[in-house]
């Protein structure tokens, strides 16, 4: 209970939000998102014996989402001095090899916060982009609660028993069918440009694998941090980057996909 009441005092101020401000404000929201997440990634990063202040993470994937929505030379401007920042600390490092794998994860974070925060920003901006957003939230959301309930209620077989205990192949088959249930019915209630009820279902499907294959890797970090959660900050969910895990590789290949329905 207390999970599902997280989530809805969470998800219904994000809705609003997505709903009645603009794309320019939008903007600010994911900003705030990818520097949370990028602190808790940083905290998880010293679970497992790589050094570094809170707000590194959190700064390179702020200015990742900054950049790759303004557009144009940014993104690859941001990059480039984000890896020399990274390159140059590691030479400070006490032991070589520690030095380049914590430079590598760190860039891996920006990429993979910094960079899902941009595109979930960037389709909001597309047409139809308010509601390309809610069905992406929609689907991923949905599939986690259906995935997490059914898990728990049927599950028996382990999905990924060393990196997360927990999780089922029921609870994985539940999350996929709850994902396509919802875009089906989000194609009729809320439509998106370009997509009809086959392709909802179809979008629904792969969001949702997309979204399960995001939790694992984030699970992954986890289990090696040695960490239940990346923070405590959602009663019942655990860290902002634990509620947007499902985003992470889902919005990328989401922005295209409407990119290409909508300019085809």
């Amino acid at each position: 209970m207390v999970r599902l009441l997280s989530a809805l005092a969470l998800g219904a101020p994000v809705v609003l939000f997505v709903w009645f401000a603009p794309p320019s404000a939008f903007v600010w929201l994911v900003l705030a998102f990818a520097l949370r997440a990028g602190w808790e990634f940083q905290g998880l990063m010293r679970g497992c014996g790589w050094g570094g202040r809170g707000w590194d993470a959190a700064l390179d994937a702020g200015a990742l989402v900054l950049a790759g929505w303004v557009g144009g030379v940014l993104p690859g401007l941001a990059l480039t001095l984000i890896l020399l920042r990274l390159l140059v600390r590691s030479l400070a490092a006490p032991e070589p090899r520690e030095g380049l794998a914590g430079s590598g994860v760190s860039l891996l974070g920006t990429l993979w916060i910094g960079g899902a925060g941009a595109f979930v920003a960037l389709t909001r901006g597309q047409p139809g982009g308010r509601e390309a957003v809610l069905f992406l939230f929609a689907v991923v959301w949905v599939n986690d609660m259906v995935a997490y309930y059914t898990g728990r209620r049927l599950g028996r077989r382990r999905l990924a028993p060393v990196v997360s205990p927990s999780k089922t192949v029921e609870g994985a088959a539940g999350g996929l069918a709850g994902g396509a249930i919802a875009g089906a019915l989000l194609a009729a209630w809320l439509p998106v440009p370009g997509l009809n009820t086959a392709g909802a279902v179809l979008a629904g499907l792969g969001l949702g694998l997309l979204a399960q294959v995001g939790d694992l890797c984030e699970s992954l970090l986890k289990r090696a941090a040695r960490m239940k959660d990346a923070s405590g900050i959602i009663p019942g969910h655990g860290g902002v980057l634990d509620r947007v895990d499902g985003l992470l590789l889902s919005a990328p290949l989401f922005y295209y996909l409407m990119h290409w329905l909508t300019t085809r």
